[in-house]
């Protein structure tokens, strides 16, 4: 398999330190809270996923899907 990319930005091992980090701080602010996470279809559901699951209270999950409109 052939590198597209001509460097990458964030590893993985980044981004699952960043989704650890923000799913513990998110778990304490929303204690006792109603936790509502909304995902953009289609690109941010992988990373959506990620931080959930390091989120230790319970939540809703929701998708809204966006498009752009070139020129109108």
């Amino acid at each position: 398999m052939r590198n597209e990319f001509e460097k990458i930005l964030i590893t993985k091992e980044e981004i699952e330190q960043i989704c650890a980090r923000l799913g513990k701080q998110i778990s304490e602010d929303y204690t006792g809270k109603e936790l509502v996470v909304v995902g953009m279809l289609k690109g941010g559901a992988p990373f959506m996923m990620d931080l959930i699951k390091n989120i230790t209270i319970p939540l809703t999950i929701d998708f809204m899907q966006i498009s752009s409109f070139h020129g109108g």
